[in-house]
């Protein structure tokens, strides 16, 4: 059975540079010599491709070598359940086999049903109320020590306490009403109410060490850089800036342990020098931006090495992302559903998508992953039509009162900032664009580009007008995060959305365990989503990833890869 671990149902935040979701190279530094556009193998027509596969090898697979991977950007912690853990830490510690830390359950790759990990089996009660996991006996933390019931517990009662910087990952816990250790491998939880995600949530916890963090501060404590799980590497070194080296436990327990002794995350924050190495055969794996993808991937150097694959999940363990323009409904500008519908009927999509994008992106209308049954496909995107827009923003009384060129009401101007995270030329093109439609419509947007943790402060603290950025999801998800009026303090509904009728299907779908029923309430969500357009809805990008054809048996999965699988032949090995 192939499996792949997944996190938390909540939706995780990510830079949109992060991962290359809307790029993170530009026709500045990555153009082809020729200046003319590359053609793809195969298109971009399909939700996944492969080009330039190697021949498959004769024999079984055999253990040896590295993979070395570029980061953009160097994450700020491997602890998984604490605030500041994003993407980057998400590639290191979890992947789709548990690199440092595993969970409860796990979902097959193929079937995307439960299956065991560290638990062997579970019991679900009938009302839905208690949940009860029967560890293994077997299952080591990287330092020896035994994994064992108190430490699920821990895990539990650390995201709980108020004190530990978890708010996100505590807000899908808000309803179990008690974790008890019923003897050294079997832990039972006991809910407030049904909700169709308690297995998930629950099953999906990635389990700490009480030995390692029961001890000092939660928040800053060493294992965050240096981190004890029972997955099937530990970090052997960790250079500030430079790179993070997992190495793979020779005493691992599980029974799929990988292939691949080590993998080597590069800190190269530099688009033009990952090209490089790559063209030397330097990294084995790029995520690539729409222009480097055109331009650079199907140039010999590269596409003779390298297997060229595009897939839809963001990141292994994820099924999908969108990226999105969030509209602070605090504002006047953006409190009116009319005003925002306009902003949305502003924004070219398609050509963008087209132009800046090279057509390896679809237009979003909601926040589900648009191949689940919970996205309403009938759902057609707002179109590009700036007349229509006009008058809308007429409607809600944004005129030109005092023929200044800017619309204005109340005798406030419709004068406002944009935020979003620096480091992605393609989505400052789309801004520019943007801002341009503003201009003409009598808009006065300035434009701030910030970097990353300066970003995510004003998001947090919802001292912005408007901004974006991109989320990931897994495949089933509930959004409840970021949609629910109760998330507008203190959760990632950061544009204080408030609908009622939302609020209801959230909270009614979350105890539907039909799930035809629980599809149809949130298309209805995505219906009052594409009215009310709290977001315009972006993209929903294809990674766009090239990997070392050294590797057999690189499959793209829904939930992205699984590195387990991934192998050399002994003739092809390259380090030691």
């Amino acid at each position: 059975m192939r499996t792949v671990t997944f996190s938390l149902t909540l939706w995780t935040t990510l830079c949109l540079a992060a991962l290359g979701l809307n790029g993170c190279g530009g026709p500045s530094n990555t153009s082809d010599d020729s200046g003319s556009p590359a053609t793809i193998d195969g298109g971009t027509d399909a939700p996944d491709q492969q080009a330039g596969a190697p021949e498959v090898a004769e024999g079984d697979p055999v253990e040896g070598d590295w993979i070395v991977i570029r980061l953009n950007a160097e994450p700020s912690t491997l602890n998984p359940h604490l605030e500041a853990a994003g993407a980057y830490t998400q590639r290191i510690i979890g992947g789709n086999g548990g690199n440092i830390f595993e969970t409860l359950l796990t979902m097959d790759n193929e079937t995307l049903e439960f299956a065991p990990l560290i638990a062997e089996r579970w019991e679900a009660s009938e009302d839905h109320l208690t949940y009860t996991f029967y560890l293994r006996k077997d299952v080591t933390f990287s330092d020896g020590v035994p994994l064992t019931a108190h430490d699920v517990l821990f895990t539990y009662e650390a995201i709980q306490n108020p004190a530990n910087d978890c708010a996100d990952r505590r807000s899908y816990l808000t309803d179990v009403e008690s974790a008890e250790v019923l003897d050294d491998h079997t832990i039972q939880f006991k809910v407030k109410k049904p909700y169709f995600l308690n297995l998930q949530v629950l099953g999906s916890l990635e389990i700490l060490p009480k030995h390692i963090y029961g001890e000092g501060d939660f928040n800053t404590h060493p294992a965050n850089r240096a981190p004890v799980g029972s997955g099937t590497y530990t970090v052997k070194q960790w250079d500030t800036g430079q790179r993070i080296i997992i190495s793979k436990r020779a005493d691992y327990w599980g029974e799929k342990k990988p292939w691949v002794n080590e993998i080597h995350y590069k800190v190269i924050t530099d688009d033009n020098a990952a090209i490089q190495l790559l063209r030397r055969q330097e990294l084995d794996e790029l995520r690539m931006s729409p222009e480097q993808w055109v331009r650079q991937a199907t140039k010999p150097e590269i596409a003779d090495h390298y297997q060229r694959i595009t897939l839809y999940s963001p990141v292994d363990g994820y099924a999908g992302s969108f990226g999105w323009i969030g509209w602070n409904a605090q504002r006047p500008y953006f409190a009116d559903k009319r005003v925002r519908r306009a902003m949305t009927m502003l924004l070219d999509r398609d050509t963008i998508g087209e132009t800046i994008y090279r057509g390896l992106v679809r237009v979003v209308t909601g926040s589900m992953f648009p191949d689940s049954p919970s996205y309403d496909q009938s759902i057609e995107p707002w179109p590009y039509d700036p007349e229509a827009a006009y008058k809308l923003l007429d409607e809600a009384g944004w005129v030109d009162t005092d023929q200044d060129g800017i619309r204005d009401k109340d005798g406030v101007p419709f004068r406002y900032q944009w935020i979003f995270p620096s480091g992605s030329p393609e989505y400052e093109q789309l801004a520019t664009v943007f801002k341009e439609e503003q201009d003409k419509a009598g808009i006065d947007v300035t434009l701030r580009p910030l970097e990353w943790a300066t970003f995510l402060e004003s998001v947090t603290k919802r001292s912005f007008d408007a901004c974006s950025m991109a989320w990931v999801s897994p495949y089933l998800s509930d959004p409840y995060q970021i949609w629910h009026s109760s998330q507008t303090e203190k959760g990632s509904n950061y544009v204080s959305f408030i609908n009622e009728e939302a609020d209801q299907l959230i909270v009614d779908a979350r105890t539907e365990f039909d799930k035809e029923k629980r599809d149809a309430m949130y298309r209805r969500f995505h219906a009052i989503l594409h009215e009310e357009q709290p977001y315009t809805f972006l993209y929903n990008s294809k990674r766009k990833v090239v990997i070392s054809n050294r590797f057999q048996n690189v499959t793209p999965y829904t939930l992205g890869f699984d590195m387990r699988e991934w192998w050399v032949p002994v003739a092809e090995q390259r380090y030691k």
